[in-house]
């Protein structure tokens, strides 16, 4: 019943709405019902459909009509008096298009345009006149264009856009004039530029800036002179900043990934610090100082050779997780009690071992536990029974290193032992009885919950089953592993394939082959039959 009543509730709008009826026999519309319009044209390589054109100028008419897009459709210009009848439209995709120039012209009037994304054209400039005539767009996007100019045309108009994505352009500065009409911009995207400097940018201006990202750009001096004291997150990964300023008071998020930076100064102001993602440097040490705020600390592939001592609760009374992948540490020893919710330790090229005392003082939060990962360490081949006994753990992760064995002492540990969120997967285990608890505990655990770590669970020895997968086994009464490991591929083909020889079997598979035979000769009789008495009617005289 409901079906049906929807059902003549959209045939009655498209007798109202006879544009929109028509729109929708090329694009997919949905929201009609509930007069929210969008309309999606994606990919319909509309770019010279005249039809097209006629509805979308009688589209006005409409007036629920919320987002059009019109993306991936060949569309180098658009006609001067098309867009400027979608009075009420809020969303305008007009991205993957071959669109060289913005006639500001064609904008008019579209007074409650929100959200305008022209990405993956083929811009090469760009002037904020389309700002002027666009008062209620808060969004723009203009990521992945040929931009390498930014002018400034407009009158001293005040704009409401908070978002600017200005990345994968070939933009090199920013005008005076150009920030000064971005007086409410609160979120800028400039990287994968060629910005060298930020004094070519006049940032300054963005009053109300909170975050901005120039990662993949040129800079070599992270000035925060040149940057808006409204800031609170920056992103300057991929640059060649060989320094970390002082005074960071005011910074909540600071990402300076893969730069040159081979020191980070004792005497660094960083009261409000909650991130820092300090990896790809070249740091070796690390200062003693408070980071009485920070949350997450990044500090992998670096040349650390062991954890800072400065990374204790004393300095990081908050901290709830900490990376130290890719560095060349030897040994996993925390020299002060650091509790933490999440631990990685990957890509270590240099950690062979982890003794029971190890990581004594890497623990849980109270009454929380801990996500821990040490994988893909291709050289660390023993942990010890203990080593994890003082944690609670959430989750295990020792895939992909080089440990023939695991005890199951190791993975019995707080909340894991009922979550079951334990990765062994690529570790070239030796199955022999040491390991036949995977087989009777680990195994019927995953299978249930997680099977997605028993793909590449897999034993390496003995070499008549290597590479074999040890969920073959899995519901096996016997102890597979603790019986003779030579035999163990052609126990288990045995297993599979064998069938019982008794008389029984042989006489009712005697009789089904039997009666077999006798149904295709009745069958190829019959056939033959019907064939001839077809023939005598077919007959011609």
């Amino acid at each position: 019943m409901i079906f049906y009543l929807s059902l003549s509730a959209f045939y009655f709008l498209c007798i109202i709405q006879t544009s929109v009826c028509g729109i929708c026999t090329i694009c997919s519309c949905s929201g009609l019902i509930n007069k929210e319009l969008v309309i999606n044209c994606h990919g319909k390589q509309l770019g010279s459909n005249d039809v097209l054109n006629f509805h979308l100028l009688t589209l006005n008419q409409y007036e629920a009509l919320n987002k059009l897009i019109l993306s991936n459709n060949n569309i180098i210009n658009l006609p001067k008096n098309l867009l400027n009848k979608l009075k009420p439209l809020k969303s305008l995709d007009l991205s993957e298009n071959v669109i060289e120039t913005i006639y500001t012209t064609i904008f008019i009037d579209l007074n409650n345009l929100e959200d305008l994304n022209l990405s993956k054209n083929v811009l090469k400039t760009f002037d904020d006149s389309l700002l002027e005539v666009l008062p209620t767009l808060v969004t723009l996007n203009l990521s992945y264009n040929r931009i390498d100019s930014v002018e400034h045309r407009m009158n001293k108009t005040a704009t409401q856009i908070i978002t600017l994505d200005l990345s994968h352009n070939n933009i090199s500065t920013l005008s005076k004039g150009f920030s000064e009409s971005l007086s409410k911009l609160q979120y800028l995207n400039l990287s994968f530029n060629k910005i060298l400097s930020l004094e070519n940018c006049y940032l300054t201006y963005l009053s109300s800036l909170r975050e901005i990202y120039l990662n993949n750009n040129l800079i070599v001096a992270l000035n925060m002179q040149m940057l808006p004291k409204s800031l609170s997150k920056l992103h300057f990964g991929y640059n060649q900043i060989s320094e970390i300023p002082y005074d960071l008071s005011h910074i909540e998020v600071l990402n300076i990934e893969y730069n040159k930076i081979s020191e980070i100064h004792d005497n660094l102001t960083s009261a409000n610090l909650q991130r820092l993602n300090v990896s790809g440097n070249m740091l070796s040490t690390f200062p003693n100082i408070s980071f009485e705020s920070l949350q997450i600390l990044d500090i992998s592939d670096n040349d650390l050779t062991r954890i800072p001592e400065a990374i204790c609760i004393k300095n990081f009374p908050l901290i709830i997780q900490l990376n130290v992948s890719k560095n060349p540490i030897q040994n996993l020893v925390f020299h002060s009690e650091l509790k933490l919710k999440s631990f990685v330790a990957s890509y270590m090229s240099m950690l062979e071992t982890i003794d029971k005392d190890t990581l004594a003082n890497l623990k849980a939060p109270l009454k929380d536990c801990i996500n821990l990962t040490i994988s893909n360490n291709n050289m660390l081949s023993f942990i010890h029974e203990d080593a994890l006994e003082h944690m609670n753990l959430c989750s295990l992760d020792l895939s992909n290193n080089q440990l023939s064995y695991v005890a199951q002492n190791l993975t019995a540990h707080g909340d894991i032992s009922t979550t079951h969120n334990i990765n062994l997967q690529g570790n070239p285990f030796k199955c022999n009885c040491s390991l036949q608890w995977m087989l009777d505990d680990l195994m019927p655990k995953l299978y249930s919950s997680q099977p997605n770590f028993l793909n590449n669970l897999r034993c390496a020895w003995p070499p008549q089953i290597l590479n074999m997968r040890m969920v073959h086994w899995y519901g096996w009464k016997n102890q597979i592993f603790c019986i003779d490991t030579s035999n163990l591929k052609e126990n288990f083909a045995m297993e599979v394939v064998t069938l019982d020889s008794s008389p029984g079997l042989l006489i009712a598979v005697g009789v089904a082959m039997t009666g077999l035979v006798i149904l295709v000769v009745i069958g190829i009789i019959w056939t033959q039959r019907i064939s001839m008495r077809r023939r005598r009617v077919n007959r011609k005289f």
